[in-house]
């Protein structure tokens, strides 16, 4: 509720069903973003900070977990760990977005320079 508040209340952006609803679908254009760079040193030593936040991690991740989870992310684990394999592996892309980029390379009269491997998981 605090980040719903200052993403969106300070700002005037929507909050709750102000963004929509399951039956209506989403209202673009009313979402609200917050921003916030904390010096870390300004309140602990960096490096005892890394170390503590390090424990903690490993803590999330050797918790008790329901059946069917294989593992467990600390937050901005799972990002991580999906931008450290599109960087080795690629961006997955649908057909869809394949064919439409396809499209508008052709319309740019670029189609020859681009070359969009097709992976098939």
């Amino acid at each position: 509720m605090v980040t719903g508040v200052l993403s969106s209340l300070l700002s005037g952006a929507s909050y709750g069903d102000e963004l929509g609803n399951m039956i209506d679908g989403p209202k673009a254009g009313h979402d609200g973003h917050f921003f916030l760079a904390i010096n870390i040193a300004a309140f602990e030593d960096p490096d005892t900070f890394k170390v503590r936040m390090d424990s903690l991690i490993r803590q999330v991740q050797a918790s008790r977990r329901m059946e069917g989870i294989e593992r467990l992310y600390a937050p901005g684990g799972l990002e991580a760990t999906t931008e450290k394999n599109y960087r080795e592996q690629g961006v997955p892309l649908n057909n869809e977005t394949i064919d439409g980029l396809r499209r508008v390379a052709g319309e740019l009269s670029v189609g020859d320079r681009i070359d969009l491997e097709v992976v098939k998981r």
